[in-house]
């Protein structure tokens, strides 16, 4: 019996030792497979790209479950949404059965923790949304429809903490932005009968749907008990205790919603008995944020609500949602008003089913006192489907003055001016429609008078001396508007037509106005400076590249609304912008079918005229384009590239020229979402003329004079200067034409690319007597020697004009000169008569060749001489370079073998020891052969950065 037990402890204590070095080797060995494994599966199931920067594996802390963790997890779409990140995740953990990935075939998911998601949601207007991910069955291979998957969900635990959800519905017009969201449930969601309890917190909460924000900024709370039952044929989830705040309005909900084959049924109650006022106004931001906890309410406050009935594809459950106020009252501390007598009732109900007529929204009465002022709202609406039918009045008497005894206002913030409203429309909209303007009524006037407006934020007083709108069933006429800010005028009048039509069938509204003003400081307006410089025009990464950058939720296109039809006819005595004066601006500016359009805007600018138009189209949302076109009549040229950045990108010397231009411009191209041009898109066509252009330290020039030593070329004038140009492919390509340049006939022909490269030809017909004279004086001393020795030759001397061809390239702040001006003087030399005898004429072309190598390359040796310096100094440095980091590099591959020998030798025997000992100096060499190579990598690039600064040296000598 001894033996026996002593032969079981001993096996016992084997097996213990094999379980504990099995967990220590599990994270190891099968990390990397569960890694795969993860990737695979989801990659396997989606239309969405998922990878994973690391991955770890524990099992100890939470024996007897595994945990995965999941660093900086990354869902990004494709197709329409590529480049987007659906969930960007810092941190995913999973807890999951360690027996299951043992036995392979399902493994277990108990619980799962995300840690700081981002989640960005959208929906095109198609419908077409980003989440809707899950590869349908016609896409899948048959072994990923027949495959049943890996993992298998049993959780009884979730969380979320710290979430940002930005959900961006264009097809339904909603969005919803939740900031700091941390939500946990928990609940055996393998059962039948789930009892299931949650508790959500949101920093910030903002909702809106149809333009209309029902939620701003709001802090929530809730704690929510859900049971959930489930049978073949339905599944009921159904709230139980349940709190929900929102800001400091807290409430409940009782009810439940069903799901059965054909249909659902819901049955709610809003429960908030105990909220009071003062709870209610946290919802709205101007009373929640501006001294809320000091302020002072009366008054009763009834809210109540349900949804009650069945859903399904036709028909929608009712409602019936009413809001009570009754004499309110409002005081915040430090503030002699007190505003008063505030009554609200209004709500919104449906019986249910498919007749959507049958809802009204109404609110019978809003009333407020401020004082001696008061204002009066009314609103009903119903059959909004087939016919809307609307009545509503407001009716208000306010002394903005005294605003500020009622309600906090910034520092800095005043009001002043009299605003006075009574309007009624009662109707509905089939009357409009067909003319029958007595069966409408549509009457009233809403003036502001003599209004101040004053506020830090901006640089001047608003200043709105009159302003009247006159209400009828056709129209919305703005009678009169006469306004200043600072320096600036401006007066309009107009009308809206179908104003009722855009309210409540979102149809098209359409407008015509007039714009006058004497003068408008857009650079005080704005609050920028006058003084203009190069800082104003920085290039965006698109502008540089030609690439579009990848629009985030925030940086989406500015989209020119569909409903909209507005003409505005503009005539502005004078504008300051961007410290430019412009006078005498006339034209039409007008929105339609998503087009915003210039139409024949003139102007007097820059000493000349200039007349524009053009288009900016969203018609395609994701990639607005842009239809330009100007005509440039004697405007000064330094000014023009001086302020606008285009005209530096197509004609880099107009910043160096003076004098003025005339030119025909058309453009097209897509613009990015910061409205920049994509200069990969870009076309275009005009031309370019002058009279007179004075150039002067223009860097292409002075390095053309000095290439080829002829005078006058960096510094002089053009007279009666022609060219015409295209933009296509990213290039401006210049049709060739005359010019002269220091006295010298030139053809110019060539292309400037957008990213700022170019390649020019000059071909200049070069008159002797502008060759260096000491370069003549020798080539015809030359050849006066061989018509002495050779008088049969008969040589000549050099033509009056010899044709030199110049090419310059690169950088236009630093282009690159090549010339073939020694190899034209040659050519025009070796011009003999026929009978020449061939050996004579090569021997006379060789002794002119020596001559005038020998002036032109004088220095030629001695500048190789220095560039080969350079070079054999600059290449001994990186051959040094490179040795020290090798030597390096082997001493950590060194250092890392000896240590995992060590290891090894220090394992013995043991074979698992042993075993554990070559996996860590496997580690340990790997690691050491990364660093080294590391070291050997840093080493080459600065060798490499050695030789490059020695070749650009080089180089600049010549």
């Amino acid at each position: 019996m001894k033996k026996i037990i002593k032969k079981l402890l001993k096996w016992t204590g084997i097996t213990l030792l094999l379980l504990i070095i099995a967990l220590i080797l599990i994270p190891i060995f099968f990390k990397d497979e569960l890694k795969q494994l993860v990737i695979d599966e989801v990659n396997k199931s989606l239309t969405a790209e998922l990878s994973l920067d690391d991955f770890d594996l524990t099992f100890f802390s939470t024996f007897p479950n595994m945990t995965i963790a999941l660093h900086d997890a990354k869902l990004t779409g494709l197709n329409e949404f590529k480049g987007v990140k659906l969930a960007d995740i810092k941190k995913i953990e999973a807890h999951i059965g360690f027996w299951s990935v043992v036995a392979g075939d399902q493994i277990e998911i108990d619980e799962i923790h995300i840690i700081d998601p981002t989640f960005d949601v959208r929906v095109l207007e198609s419908g077409l949304a980003n989440f809707d991910i899950v590869k349908p069955d016609s896409v899948k291979t048959v072994e990923e429809i027949e495959e049943p998957s890996s993992f298998k969900l049993t959780l009884n635990e979730y969380s979320i903490t710290n979430a940002k959800i930005i959900y961006d519905d264009k097809a339904s017009n909603m969005y919803l932005e939740i900031d700091s969201l941390t939500h946990t449930g928990t609940g055996d969601l393998t059962a039948d009968v789930i009892d299931f309890e949650t508790t959500t917190t949101m920093n910030k909460l903002t909702y809106q749907m149809d333009g209309v924000s029902y939620l701003t900024e709001v802090k929530t709370e809730a704690v929510i008990n859900l049971l959930m039952e489930f049978t073949d044929k339905s599944s009921k989830f159904t709230l139980k205790e349940n709190e929900i705040k929102l800001n400091a309005l807290t409430f409940s909900m009782d009810g439940f919603y069903e799901m059965l084959e054909d249909h659902d049924n819901l049955d709610f109650k809003l429960n908030a008995s105990k909220a009071t006022f003062k709870e209610f106004l946290s919802l709205i931001p101007t009373f929640y944020q501006s001294g809320y906890e000091g302020m002072l309410t009366s008054g009763t406050l009834g809210i109540k609500g349900f949804v009650k009935g069945e859903l399904d594809e036709t028909n929608l459950p009712g409602w019936d949602i009413n809001m009570k106020v009754n004499n309110a009252a409002i005081k915040y501390p430090g503030l002699p008003g007190k505003i008063t007598n505030i009554q609200i009732d209004g709500g919104s109900k449906f019986k249910g089913g498919d007749d959507l007529d049958l809802m009204t929204i109404e609110m019978p009465r809003f009333h407020a006192n401020f004082s001696k002022n008061s204002i009066d709202v009314s609103l009903f609406l119903n059959r909004l489907i087939s016919d809307p039918y609307i009545k509503s009045g407001i009716k208000a008497n306010m002394d903005l003055s005294t605003l500020k005894d009622f309600v906090p206002t910034e520092e800095g913030e005043s009001y002043s001016g009299i605003l006075d409203a009574d309007v009624n429309i009662e109707g509905k909209m089939s009357d409009l429609e067909n003319e029958n303007f007595e069966a409408f009524t549509a009457e009233g006037e809403l003036m502001l008078s003599k209004m101040l407006y004053q506020t830090a934020s901006l640089p001047n007083d608003v200043d709105i001396q009159n302003m009247k709108f006159t209400f009828s069933p056709q129209n919305l006429t703005l009678n009169e508007l006469d306004a200043k800010m600072g320096k600036s005028d401006f007066s309009m009048d107009g009308k809206i037509d179908n104003y009722l039509g855009y309210m409540l069938r979102d149809e098209v509204l359409k407008g015509d106005f007039n714009f006058n003003s004497n003068y408008l400081d857009l650079d005080e307006l704005m609050g920028t400076s006058s003084t203009t410089t190069e800082a104003a025009t920085v290039e965006t990464t698109e502008a540089t590249t030609g690439e579009p950058r990848t629009a985030s939720a925030e940086e989406e296109p500015t989209l020119v609304p569909g409903n909209i039809d507005f003409l505005l006819a503009s005539s502005i005595q004078k504008i300051r912008y961007n410290g430019i004066d412009v006078k005498n601006i006339k034209g039409n500016v007008r929105l339609k079918d998503e087009v915003a359009s210039i139409e024949n805007l003139t102007m007097d600018a820059m000493g000349g005229e200039i007349g524009l138009n053009g288009s900016y189209n969203t018609q395609d949302h994701s990639t607005p384009k842009m239809d330009f076109s100007y005509t440039l009549k004697e405007i000064d040229i330094n000014q023009l590239a001086t302020n606008f950045l285009t005209v530096g990108k197509l004609a880099p010397i107009a910043k160096y020229a003076k004098g003025k231009i005339s030119s025909n411009f058309d453009m097209q191209t897509d613009l990015t979402s910061g409205f920049e041009p994509i200069l990969s898109s870009l076309t275009s066509i005009g031309d370019l003329s002058s009279n007179t252009l004075s150039i002067s330290g223009f860097k292409l020039l002075e390095k053309i004079e000095n290439k080829t030593k002829l005078k006058d070329i960096s510094t002089q004038t053009i007279n009666n200067f022609k060219t015409k140009f295209t933009v296509k492919d990213g290039k401006v390509t210049v049709t060739p034409f005359d010019v002269k340049l220091g006295g010298i006939a030139t053809k110019v022909s060539g292309y400037t690319t957008l990213d700022q490269q170019m390649n020019y030809d000059f071909n200049m017909n070069v008159p002797k007597d502008k060759i260096p004279a000491s370069m003549i004086k020798e080539v015809e001393k030359a050849m006066g020697k061989l018509n002495a020795l050779v008088p049969k030759l008969d040589i000549g001397k050099l033509p009056d004009f010899i044709p030199v061809k110049v090419n310059a390239s690169g950088d236009p702040k630093d282009p690159k000169i090549t010339t073939d001006f020694k190899e034209a003087i040659l050519k025009a030399t070796g011009d003999f008569k026929d009978n020449i005898i061939e050996s004579v004429k090569e021997t006379v072309k060789d002794t002119i060749q020596s001559i005038v190598t020998d002036q032109v390359d004088n220095i030629k040796e001695e500048l190789e001489a220095q560039k080969k310096n350079i070079l054999d100094n600059a290449q001994k440095q990186a051959d040094k370079v490179k040795n020290e980091a090798k030597k390096a590099a082997d001493v950590v591959r060194a250092e890392a073998d000896k240590q995992g020998k060590q290891l090894i030798k220090e394992a013995g025997g043991n074979p698992i020891k042993k075993k554990l000992a070559e996996a860590a100096a496997k580690k340990g060499n790997e690691a050491a052969e990364k660093k080294a190579k590391k070291i050997e990598d840093e080493g080459n690039k600065k060798a490499d950065d050695i030789m490059n600064k020695a070749r650009e040296k080089a180089d600049k000598l010549g």
